[in-house]
């Protein structure tokens, strides 16, 4: 049963290459970076905004507590995660950007 299967369906290694299928593979290298040179994609915004948005009066205190609890996290070894903070920061973080991103984009 085995050498029938063996016979239907032959073994293919990695290693082994075609020189003809070499060859193709090349020249679509080479047009790719040309095209991708060409092209030059707009600054993302959006590592800047929220950035911003993280440094306010609104979220400065969510950010410290994130923070302290990070640290109790890794010095401590308290048996916590930080999730509760994170998403508190998160989404006042998101409450200032989102607005600021839809005025840049418009």
């Amino acid at each position: 049963m085995l050498s029938f299967i063996t016979d239907l369906f032959p073994a293919v290694y990695a290693e082994e290459k075609h020189e003809e299928e070499a060859a193709p593979v090349e020249e679509q290298e080479e047009v790719a970076p040309a095209a991708e040179e060409e092209e030059e994609e707009p600054e993302d915004i959006k590592p800047e905004i929220e950035e911003a948005c993280g440094e306010t009066a609104a979220c400065l205190p969510l950010k410290h507590h994130l923070e302290e609890c990070t640290r109790r996290v890794q010095e401590d070894g308290a048996h916590e995660d930080c999730t509760e903070e994170l998403y508190h920061f998160l989404h006042c973080v998101n409450e200032c950007a989102v607005p600021k991103y839809w005025s840049k984009l418009v």
